[in-house]
């Protein structure tokens, strides 16, 4: 009884810790999620490889990150370019614990030598959704969707030549990510109720066993 009982716990342990499947949709044309919220610049001058925006409504922070030095042109609504004009690489996320469920931008590729890029959205678990699109000479939609628990928490694009900036991002469902303090996953709730049907048993076949009379010796 005590193996099985172990077992048994031990079990709802395992499924609590594995995260629910995760799910990102992306996709190449515009307008096909609505994100309520604007990434701007507000002053913060870049720093080498990073830039910093804000979301027009929630006040978070956004980190972008470039392969070389960037340049942030407009305060308003937020454009990202190479110091040096031609934009290979960028990369762009909130403060660790924070994601979101959409976002949109357009890569610029008006004079660009790039004819492709190589998308790759990560969600809170580190599972990385990747699509390698054609970058036409002009604008570029992508945006992508986390579905259900999934959140997005990195945003990237690496092109096989240089655009002019990447622009108009936006984001959507912006908030804490569920991550519990030693990085792993919390439970869904039905692995929750699981765990606690386990521990359940555990304490009722205890306090039967501390009931049974004591046999005579």
């Amino acid at each position: 009884m005590h193996k099985l009982l172990l077992a048994v716990s031990s079990a709802a342990l395992a499924m609590a810790a594995v995260p629910a499947a995760a799910t990102i949709q992306i996709f190449i044309t515009p307008g096909a999620v609505q994100p309520a919220e604007n990434i701007q610049f507000q002053g913060q001058a870049p720093t080498g490889n990073n830039a910093f925006g804000v979301t027009n409504q929630t006040g978070r922070k956004v980190t972008f990150v470039g392969s070389e030095p960037l340049a942030t042109p407009s305060q308003g609504q937020a454009r990202v370019e190479a110091a040096d004009g031609g934009l290979s690489q960028l990369s762009f996320g909130l403060d660790t614990g924070f994601g979101f469920k959409e976002v949109e931008f357009n890569i610029f590729g008006t004079g660009a030598t790039a004819t492709q890029t190589v998308l790759n959205f990560t969600d809170q678990f580190g599972t990385v959704f990747s699509r390698t699109v054609d970058i036409n000479n002009g604008q570029n939609f992508f945006s992508a969707r986390a579905l259900d628990t999934q959140f997005i928490t990195n945003v990237s694009f690496t092109l096989n030549g240089d655009v002019r900036d990447a622009r108009q991002f936006r984001l959507g469902g912006v908030g804490p990510t569920i991550i519990d303090p030693g990085g792993g996953a919390v439970p869904e709730p039905a692995s929750w109720a699981m765990m606690m049907a386990g521990f359940g048993l555990i304490g009722a076949t205890m306090r039967r066993r501390k009931a049974l009379p004591t046999a005579a010796s």
